[in-house]
């Protein structure tokens, strides 16, 4: 974010829109159906380590020198383009603690993952393009599928406002942090993207004036092509699944909301998200987060990390007695907390392997203040790295990049096709755009050849 901050207040929420915030609440919205909670039971621990092996290879040029720093950490991007060094140095917080962590009662939830190899070379075999995700919905449809009819949806979808009584978290949620000046020299030129899409693409939704979400989903789905998984956020607690615009969606979920550690780690809302977790369909995976973005909170004296991360794992507990394989609890954090010149700890926001199963990250190209588009290396290449390092499956929860001052958008178009193809190579388990404007800047896809760019991949 620049560094003319916008006026804070309660948990450092400014006065203009932020995500989670960026969908207004329609007109006669009814209020959240869920009473005060009884005196909470001690949720079950969060489920054992999970069963997945480690990473293979895959083709990176993350060793790469370079003279430009790490762009999409979103935040004074270090000058120096090269990887941090290893876990344990200086510079670099060691990796998580591998003691022993009991295994909860009930046994683990199943999971399991396709191994991606075999996906393509099956697509490869039959001439076709296949669609190779770790985690396939049995929903999912082609990647070129044609927008389909939605659901009907009510014209009020219920929004997540902050539970009365809480303060309301998060500033810069969803911008990954804050830019700085001066990175280094444009990227080059990449041809438009080609080849078997690994990954699921997808978006932030931007709700117009006089839409519902349900239909600022179908407008972004005739823009873009029919979006794989949609990216949505919740400012406070959930509301109940069923008519919200998680609902709607109709597809993979990546859902974030919102509470104060202090309120979660009382058990206030234990009777409510356990409502909540158990009334989520089965039939489309759910990548769930509880308060993405947390580092700045915890910078301003918010909340401390252990409450954080104690927080997280009364959560975890509370979505494991939901027995859905479909949850997948999801850390989301910004880029720039990996770059040493924040002077943060990963292991401050993390709750331990035992409690998360996927990573997301938010990443930005600040075109603006950079003056221009930087290479997707310098933007990805830490928390693909740190991912890797954990052994976690990983998505970007957010992604973008607003205008080089003088650019039409042909060169934003060359820079979402070397994303897009840097990506795909890494095999993540989601991207999306967030196609939002807000304070800090309009990271919106409105010029064609920025559209046409994003939908060659979502089309794929």
């Amino acid at each position: 974010m620049p560094a003319e901050r916008d006026q804070q207040h309660a948990f450092g929420q400014p006065t203009g829109l932020w995500p989670g915030q960026d969908i207004p609440r329609q007109q006669g919205e009814s209020a959240l159906p869920w009473p005060e909670a009884a005196p909470p039971v001690p949720p079950v621990e969060a489920r054992s380590r999970l069963p997945w092996p480690e990473a293979g290879p895959v083709a990176t040029d993350l060793d790469q020198p370079s003279a430009a720093g790490p762009a999409g950490a979103a935040r004074e991007p270090d000058e120096a383009g090269a990887v941090p060094p290893a876990a344990g140095s200086p510079d670099q917080p060691p990796p998580p603690s591998a003691a022993p962590v009991p295994t909860p009662s009930g046994g683990r939830r199943p999971r399991w993952r396709l191994v991606v190899a075999a996906a393509v070379t099956l697509a490869v075999a039959s001439g076709g393009v296949a669609v190779a995700t770790l985690r396939p919905d049995s929903t999912d449809r082609p990647g070129g599928a044609s927008p389909q009819a939605e659901r009907p949806s009510p014209t009020s979808a219920p929004t997540g406002a902050p539970a009365p009584g809480t303060a309301t978290p998060g500033a810069d949620a969803g911008l990954g942090g804050r830019p700085s000046g001066s990175p280094s020299a444009s990227a080059g030129s990449t041809p438009g993207f080609t080849g078997t899409r690994l990954t699921l693409p997808g978006a932030s939704i931007g709700v117009q004036t006089g839409e519902n979400f349900g239909q600022a989903l179908a407008r972004s789905d005739r823009t873009f092509g029919r979006l794989r998984m949609a990216r949505i956020f919740f400012p406070g607690l959930p509301p109940a699944w069923k008519g919200s615009r998680a609902d709607v969606v109709d597809r993979t979920v990546v859902v974030s909301f919102k509470a104060s550690p202090e309120e979660i780690n009382s058990g206030r809302h234990d009777s409510r998200l356990a409502s909540w977790f158990a009334s989520i369909p089965r039939e489309n995976n759910v990548y769930w987060s509880y308060f993405h973005e947390p580092e700045d909170d915890v910078e301003r004296g918010a909340f401390t990390p252990e409450a954080y991360k104690t927080a997280w794992r009364r959560i975890a507990g509370l979505a494991d007695r939901a027995d859905n394989p479909k949850l997948i609890n999801t850390l989301i954090l910004m880029c720039w907390t990996l770059d040493p010149k924040s002077g943060r700890s990963f292991d401050s926001f993390y709750p331990g392997d035992d409690v998360i199963e996927t990573l997301g990250w938010d990443c930005y190209n600040w075109g603006a203040k950079w003056k221009r588009y930087a290479p997707p290396q310098e933007i990805y290449g830490r928390m693909i790295s740190k991912s890797r390092e954990l052994g976690k499956p990983w998505g970007v929860a957010e992604t973008g990049s607003d205008l080089v001052p003088g650019d039409s958008g042909a060169g934003r178009a060359q820079w979402i096709r070397s994303m897009t193809g840097y990506l795909n190579q890494q095999r993540p388990e989601f991207v999306a755009y967030y196609n939002q404007v807000v304070s800090q800047g309009d990271f919106r896809l409105l010029d064609q050849p920025s559209i046409q760019a994003w939908k060659s991949f979502c089309t794929a």
